[in-house]
């Protein structure tokens, strides 16, 4: 058994999510440079702009 850490399982839900849309830009920025493509940087960075703004909406 693991201890509790005073976090739900919703709150480690939204931390995967948000850790995933980081990871997911930095791929498809990556990508978008790599390739000299504006509209993969331009997903790249809505993406990093969701993960931030769900870890700032969103503080268990």
């Amino acid at each position: 058994m693991s201890p509790h850490d005073g976090r739900l399982p919703s709150d480690h839900r939204v931390r995967r999510i948000s850790l995933t849309l980081f990871v997911g830009a930095s791929l498809t920025s990556a990508t978008g440079l790599a390739l000299d493509s504006m509209w993969l940087l331009a997903a790249g960075a809505w993406q990093l702009i969701a993960a931030v703004l769900l870890e700032l909406v969103y503080r268990p």
